[in-house]
C-alpha cells in the first residue's frame, strides 16, 4: 500500500511555532545543540541507520542497550510503585542528553529500572524548530505505546548526523524523515500521519514545556527526580549510582 508523506505544511510550521513561544528564556544545551552532520553517503537511510546498522559510538552504544519494554507506558518505563522517580527534561537534538541516553541510561535500565527501583518518565523540552519536530514525532509514536524504540532512533540519528554518516539533523527530524522512521518501527502509519497533523501531541509537547518553565530549567538535560530539581546533575553512571543508592536506603 502506498503511503503518502505528508510535507511541511503551513499549519505544521503554525504548531511548531506554538511550541516554541513557551520555550524558557536562554534555554541551551551546554551551548552546543545546533544542526551538525554532513550529506548522507550512498549506503545511509534517511533515519540515519545503514545496513550494519549505526557507524557513530553512540549510535552503536543505544542499538545494543537492553530496554524493558514491558514496563514501557507511554514516555514512562519502569514499574509504577517504583520509589525513585527520574523525570528527564530532554532534546533530541542535544548531545549531552544523547551522551545520557547512549551511556547512563542503558546502565539505570539495567541496574535500576528492571528491577523496580526507578521509573523514568522522558520530557520534551525542545529548544529550536527541528527537535520540536522531532518531539512531535515522538508523542506520536507514544500515542501507539513505541515511544521507547522511537526515542532511540532520534538519538541515533542525532549520533550518525554529527558523526557525517546520516543525514542532517535538519532532513532526518522533518516530516519525511519523521514518517521514514515511523515506517522503519512499522508503526501504524495512518495513524502517526493523523498524530503529527493533530493536536494532541502539541498539547503534550506544550504541556511538559510549561512544567519546565514553571520549575525554572533552563537547559537540556535536566533532572526531576521525586519531585525535586536535581541541581549539579551527575555527570557520570557512578554518581547516579551514589546518588541513587543513597535514596534507597
Amino acid at each position: 500500500m502506498h503511503f503518502s508523506v505528508p510535507s511541511p505544511s503551513r499549519r505544521l510550521a503554525v504548531l511548531l511555532f506554538a511550541i516554541l513561544a513557551v520555550l524558557p528564556l536562554a534555554a541551551a544545551c551546554g551551548g552546543d545543540d545546533d544542526d551538525s552532520g554532513g550529506e548522507p553517503s550512498p549506503t545511509t537511510t534517511l533515519d540515519g541507520a545503514t545496513p550494519t546498522g549505526p557507524q557513530s559510538e553512540h549510535g552503536q552504544l543505544i542499538a545494543r542497550a537492553r530496554v524493558p519494554l514491558e514496563l514501557a507506558e507511554g514516555t514512562s518505563i519502569g514499574k509504577a510503585d517504583a520509589p525513585i522517580v527520574i523525570e528527564a527534561y530532554e532534546d533530541f537534538g542535544c548531545p549531552h542528553c544523547l551522551h545520557f541516553t547512549a551511556v547512563i541510561e542503558p546502565k539505570l535500565m539495567d541496574d535500576y529500572i528492571a528491577r523496580g527501583k526507578v521509573r523514568l518518565v522522558y520530557r520534551y523540552l525542545p529548544l529550536q524548530q527541528a527537535t520540536a519536530a522531532a518531539a512531535l514525532g515522538a508523542q506520536c509514536a507514544a500515542e501507539q505505546n513505541r515511544f521507547w524504540e522511537y526515542h532511540a532512533a532520534l538519538f541515533t540519528a542525532q549520533a550518525e548526523a554529527s558523526n557525517k554518516t546520516g543525514p542532517l539533523m535538519s532532513v532526518a527530524f522533518a516530516p519525511a524523515g519523521l514518517v521514514e522512521t515511523a515506517t522503519t518501527l512499522k508503526l501504524d502509519l495512518p495513524a502517526f500521519d493523523a498524530c503529527l497533523q493533530g493536536t494532541s501531541a502539541i498539547e503534550a509537547v506544550q504541556e511538559d514545556l510549561r512544567q519546565a518553565q514553571a520549575l525554572g530549567l533552563r537547559g537540556t538535560p535536566s533532572f526531576v527526580v521525586n519531585g525535586n530539581v536535581l541541581t549539579g546533575s551527575p555527570e557520570n553512571y557512578d554518581d547516579w549510582k551514589k546518588y541513587l543508592d543513597a535514596l534507597l536506603k
